[in-house]
């Protein structure tokens, strides 16, 4: 009964390793100590993520034969969706590098563009000031 309490799928475990783990603890228990089946499904969804509890939680499935089954395919399904976001990802990355390299070149042009239309500066003369306070005193 405490194995059964406290068993959850493993971060590593495919769900028919669950599904079979989980089959093999719920028959160990003696029958007159046994849950009904609608606690034994929802003692089996509670080892799922969330994610996955959801997807299953959803379909609202009699059997736990019939649960067991979708949740093997509700499996697939989500592995393949992260497959394809991985691609996804990927793929945005090299657009976002190639967007930005081209970006940068337009700076780069923009600033040979400004360094070429501004004109020399022109030198002050150190001694401006002093002459300034030089006119001053005399007066």
């Amino acid at each position: 009964m405490a194995e059964y309490e406290q068993i959850k799928r493993n971060a590593s475990e495919s769900v028919q390793d669950y599904c079979v783990r989980f089959n093999s603890v719920y028959n160990e228990i003696p029958d007159h100590l046994r849950q009904h089946v609608g606690l034994a499904m929802m003692k089996f969804l509670d080892g799922f993520d969330a994610n996955m509890a959801y997807q299953l939680r959803e379909r609202e499935l009699a059997t736990m034969e019939d649960m067991q089954k979708i949740a093997v395919s509700v499996e697939a399904n989500l592995l393949s969706k992260r497959g394809r976001a991985k691609e996804e990802k990927k793929v945005t990355v090299k657009e976002e590098s190639s967007s930005m390299d081209q970006l940068l070149k337009k700076v780069e042009q923009m600033l040979e563009r400004v360094k070429l239309d501004k004109p020399e500066p022109q030198v002050r003369n150190p001694n401006f000031r002093g002459q300034q306070q030089l006119q001053y005193r005399i007066r």
